[in-house]
């Protein structure tokens, strides 16, 4: 199921499945590749949740003394991969100014027993597009996490600025390890990586880091490039964000086109 809603500002589209930005248009600009019925295969927008990209370990989140093994589905990588919201059916809703996007979790899940709503938020105004999530923590235990969004930029020629300076080092499963200095991005080859940076913009386009670290993602020579802000990783470096039973905590980042 898709929903779409347009005002003076833009326009976009989210799916059901993942709550899945999928079109997104600023000031007559689109902002986003278009995979066709492809999409979902390449998690486009999808919203990820209670992790994003892999941890550190490769399947197990380690929280408050206990330990959570995690099912692999991604097999070339031997990990976890972007948790599991990208394959839920949200419920769409229209907003004044956007689409919001529920999902209730009953905490069913072994290796994540922590039920929780959340609640996703794409809103078009002055200010850009903003995305927004809101976690509830319906448990009885505190409840770990980090997100992000999986956004794919269109772009033949990428120039991602500032440029980094620094970047997570990859094992050879691409599981993310120690901070290490980098020297450039090198578009001939597949770029796939945790990178620091303060602030982002590719061409007009400005992206709102939501921690010290985004994750960017492109094929060697595809018309796209993944640009995801997330809040942090299953990383030693990153602890978790940590939401107290009957509380709640939000995340919110911001696309603009133009200074």
């Amino acid at each position: 199921m898709f929903q779409s809603f347009s005002n003076s500002f833009g326009s976009i589209t989210v799916a059901s499945m993942g709550a899945s930005l999928v079109q997104a248009e600023l000031n007559g600009k689109e902002l986003l590749h278009d995979f066709g019925d492809q999409w979902h295969q390449w998690a486009a927008g999808a919203v990820m949740f209670p992790f994003p990209v892999r941890m550190a370990s490769g399947t197990v989140m380690a929280f408050e003394s206990a330990q959570y093994h995690w099912p692999i589905n991604d097999e070339k990588h031997r990990a976890a991969l972007h948790g599991f919201t990208p394959w839920e059916e949200f419920e769409l809703a229209q907003l004044p100014n956007g689409i919001k996007a529920s999902w209730n979790y009953d905490g069913a899940k072994a290796h994540y027993p922590f039920p929780c709503r959340l609640t996703i938020s794409y809103t078009l105004d002055e200010n850009g597009l903003t995305l927004s999530g809101r976690i509830d923590n319906l448990g009885e235990a505190n409840l770990p996490f980090h997100m992000g969004w999986h956004p794919y930029f269109k772009t033949n020629a990428p120039a991602l600025n500032p440029v980094p300076t620094h970047r997570l080092k990859k094992n050879e499963a691409s599981h993310p390890g120690e901070k290490i200095p980098f020297e450039g991005f090198n578009w001939t080859e597949e770029v796939d990586g945790a990178f620091f940076m303060d602030s982002i913009e590719l061409g007009d386009v400005s992206i709102q880091p939501l921690s010290a670290i985004t994750q960017v993602f492109r094929p060697a020579d595809a018309p796209f490039v993944a640009v995801e802000p997330i809040t942090g990783l299953g990383h030693p470096d990153f602890p978790w964000r940590t939401v107290s039973p009957g509380e709640a905590d939000e995340v919110v980042t911001t696309i603009r086109v133009g200074k």
